[in-house]
């Protein structure tokens, strides 16, 4: 085969995988193993990890560094886990420092570039295929990320998740009592996130997040979630509700407004609480995250008043 052939057939069976071949895949469409060493050294293809290669016309990414590492570890019931689970769902805030995937305990697979650990079945995992890669289920992913991440990041991907349907509260507290064992890396800080969340309605921001852990941290707990208003026929939903203080606390991240009935509907839904006998508090970005004691401050005198 030419060297151009050679390419060609590259290109093609890396069509479908982000650019990363494996090299005895590429010697079964007929390239030899002489071809590949004279493509590495013109540059025209990388080496990943062992035998796992990539063509260097695609463009790096954490998807064609997850794929090498799931080839490389040549078993098909390996599958995506942890942050490059949770980045490939899309969760937000989540991003791999590198490939992080699971594989059957029986297989011995280790390299610095990946972080890889086993298990003993794969059931609990609910592998399954998104996006055109197995990944662990989310519920399983979630309890690896509990692990993973600090207490913050953990609640705004799985607050990501419940807010795009990929999970649902009784789904996480179901498989949590289901397959969580004593001791596993995760179940505790999970079950203490748990029992912190609203049941029925996850946390719509990152500010709503970064808000409520504000002010259960100023032991201002007593707040309902998505308390509904009602006025003009219409339903409005507000953040934090202080009911035996009349006060409610909104969550306002915008900084300007592109749509002028946007505009609109912000004003008019902020003069609802006040039509039944509760006054308002506004949080920003800027008060939660920049002076967060004057925002606690200012709640504290209007929940006093």
């Amino acid at each position: 085969m030419e060297r151009s052939a050679a390419i060609g057939a590259l290109l093609a069976l890396t069509q479908p995988t982000a650019g990363v071949f494996r090299g005895a895949a590429a010697v079964a469409a007929g390239v030899t193993r002489k071809q590949l060493t004279a493509l590495l050294g013109a540059e025209v293809i990388a080496r990943l990890l062992p035998d796992t290669y990539c063509v260097r016309v695609v463009a790096p990414s954490d998807e064609q560094r997850l794929r090498a590492a799931l080839l490389w570890a040549g078993d098909t019931a390996a599958a995506a886990a942890g942050r490059s689970a949770g980045a490939h769902y899309g969760l937000k805030g989540v991003r791999p420092h590198k490939p992080e995937i699971v594989v059957p305990r029986p297989v011995r697979r280790r390299h610095p570039d990946v972080d890889v650990y086993f298990a003993a079945t794969l059931g609990p995992l609910m592998v399954r295929f998104h996006r055109g890669l197995r990944v662990t289920g989310p519920e399983a992913t979630l309890v690896r990320l509990a692990h993973r991440l600090d207490d913050e990041a953990f609640e705004i991907a799985c607050e990501d998740a419940r807010r795009r349907r990929l999970t649902t509260m009784p789904g996480l507290r179901s498989y949590v009592d289901r397959y969580a064992r004593r001791g596993q890396r995760g179940v505790a800080p999970m079950r203490a996130l748990l029992n912190q969340l609203d049941p029925i309605h996850a946390s719509r921001s990152t500010l709503e997040i970064k808000t409520r852990r504000l002010l259960v941290a100023s032991g201002l707990a007593d707040f309902v979630r998505e308390y509904p208003l009602d006025w003009n026929g219409r339903t409005y939903r507000f953040d934090f509700a202080f009911l035996t203080r009349r006060t409610i606390l909104e969550t306002n991240g915008r900084r300007w407004h592109d749509d002028p009935s946007d505009y609109e509907h912000d004003h008019e839904k902020w003069s609802v609480p006040g039509r039944h006998g509760f006054r308002l508090v506004l949080a920003t970005w800027d008060k939660v995250t920049v002076h967060p004691g004057e925002l606690v401050a200012e709640l504290r005198t209007t929940l006093a008043a």
